[in-house]
């Protein structure tokens, strides 16, 4: 079974955040054509979602961007963009950024301090690990959430106890962050859990459910899969797709890389991002010309993210397509326009 984590500005919502708007802000000079640059600029646009998503592209991507934009993560002004930017900083296991890591857990946020407690053991200074235990029970959802996450990052499978407390949490997508980072400890405690929640009344939470279902890799799952693409909800039969493509089937595969092509920005984007967790390199030629025409940011980002995923997929719990042959275009199968659910 092989799970992998999901990019959390995709789901800003889930995150008990509002959705930010999207301003203008002033990139850095590079090729705006390599997917690497294009996440740099993200990083320098002052644009919380476009910095967010960089951010956590990066915790998993093969190359680190540079200190500068490193540190300049983790002080960012928005609370969001300063935890997953520590949490960035941890994972790079380099003393150098300790003190960056100190000096923040002086922050008024908790959530921002519980990333840097994660940050300091990931660094070499546990003095803080109680914050991130305690975290697990703050009755801030935002800090459950992120505490389960961290956990799950930092490997330690002392944790694996907590985190199945976490299973029975009343808000859905700790929970679903609790199985989640439980596989990452080699539990698969979180399943029941995870097909539970492809239930849930709530849309959002579906789709974050199905997607992790289909990276279960348990071909039982199968008809649920195909109950669950057939919904109304546009974020829920993308995830349903990426789903059954992590699954084998080379027809949903086909669909994803036939989307990107399509002249609904939106089937781009969900075709990208759900692209991103199969790690299907063939796609990549696809990605690279849908970057050169996007002009919106957010599009740009989240295509420039598929695609820095998909080189760096490395990790023995990411799936992996390995064909060699991009599956038929499927023409006909796909519609021209992807409708939108009320």
């Amino acid at each position: 079974m092989r799970w992998i984590p999901l990019v959390l500005a995709s789901a800003i919502v889930l995150a008990g955040c509002q959705p930010l708007a999207v301003r203008e802000g002033v990139a850095p000079a590079g090729d705006s054509r390599d997917p690497y640059n294009v996440l740099l600029e993200a990083i320098h646009s002052n644009q919380p979602p476009l910095q967010a998503l960089a951010a956590e592209t990066f915790l998993e991507a093969a190359r680190q961007p540079p200190r500068a934009e490193l540190i300049l993560l983790a002080e960012t002004p928005d609370p969001r963009v300063r935890t997953t930017g520590l949490a960035l900083l941890g994972t790079t296991r380099r003393q150098e950024f300790l003190r960056v890591a100190q000096q923040q857990y002086r922050d008024p946020q908790e959530v921002v301090r519980v990333s840097a407690a994660f940050a300091m053991a990931m660094l070499g200074d546990a003095s803080r690990m109680g914050d991130l235990r305690d975290g697990l029970a703050s009755p801030d959802v935002t800090v459950r959430r992120t505490a389960v996450w961290l956990l799950g990052l930092m490997g330690n499978r002392s944790a694996v106890g907590m985190l199945r407390v976490k299973l029975t949490d009343p808000d859905a997508v700790v929970v679903l962050r609790a199985a989640e980072a439980l596989h990452r400890l080699g539990s698969s405690d979180g399943v029941g859990m995870v097909r539970a929640m492809t239930e849930h009344s709530q849309h959002a939470v579906r789709a974050f459910a199905t997607r992790l279902l289909g990276q279960a890799d348990e071909k039982a799952d199968i008809p649920r899969l195909e109950r669950l693409y057939q919904s109304r909800f546009l974020d829920v039969k993308f995830a349903a797709i990426g789903a059954l493509a992590q699954l084998g089937d080379f027809k949903r595969i086909g669909m994803l890389v036939d989307f990107l092509g399509s002249e609904e920005q939106s089937a781009g984007i969900l075709a990208a991002r759900e692209l991103a967790e199969t790690g299907y390199r063939p796609a990549l030629e696809k990605l690279g010309d849908r970057l050169k025409k996007a002009a919106d940011p957010m599009e740009r980002a989240t295509v420039a993210a598929a695609m820095v995923r998909i080189l760096s997929a490395r990790e023995s719990w990411r799936s992996h397509i390995l064909i060699e042959k991009t599956p038929p275009v499927l023409g006909a199968d796909v519609p021209a326009k992807v409708p939108t659910a009320p």
